[in-house]
């Protein structure tokens, strides 16, 4: 298979409709296999640039800040059962899951921590209260806090220091307030 065509069958995947999450994943791992198999006869070096370049672009592995952002803020939902598409807006949809955070405050202070680490906001050095602050008003302060932290996780995982990084993630204080 010529290059041009695995570029062209590459086009044709990616604009056929996806019917979830777990196939647009698969689909874009094997999108990324049958071009590098593609590329792998040749060893030129635009070759190799060429598909480390299609998979970057491609591979499910590589979220941007914003990406990130927008799966955090979907996952947070989840923790209190709480489904993005049922609101209008962000800020409502925001302001859900601060009322529903203000009960478990009230009900379970201990499990605050649980979610913090299950959603990855002690690696972030954010709380669970930015998350959210960020939610209602992503042009805030907290929003700003969010935005700063998942570009610092997004370069790491760009230069390969992901969850393989042998640094120890930001720890709460005796309040539960991560150092900025």
């Amino acid at each position: 298979m010529s290059p041009l065509s695995a570029l062209n069958n590459a086009a044709l995947l990616i604009l056929q409709p996806q019917r979830s999450t777990s196939v647009s994943a698969s689909v874009g791992d094997s999108l990324v296999a049958s071009i590098n198999r593609a590329h792998a006869g040749a060893g030129s070096p635009l070759t190799q640039a060429q598909a480390r370049i299609t998979e970057s672009m491609f591979s499910v592995n590589n979220l941007d800040a914003t990406q990130m952002k927008a799966r955090l803020f979907e996952r947070v939902g989840k923790e209190f059962g709480i489904d993005q598409d049922d609101y209008d807006s962000l800020f409502s949809y925001g302001s859900a899951i601060k009322t529903a955070l203000d009960d478990l405050k009230q009900k379970s202070p201990s499990s605050i921590a649980e979610i913090e680490k299950k959603l990855g906001l002690d690696e972030l050095g954010i709380s669970l209260d930015t998350l959210v602050n960020a939610i209602v008003d992503p042009n805030g302060s907290d929003g700003d806090r969010l935005d700063a932290a998942l570009e610092k996780k997004a370069g790491d995982r760009g230069r390969g220091e992901g969850k393989a990084a042998t640094h120890t993630p930001t720890q709460p204080d005796e309040i539960g307030l991560y150092g900025g």
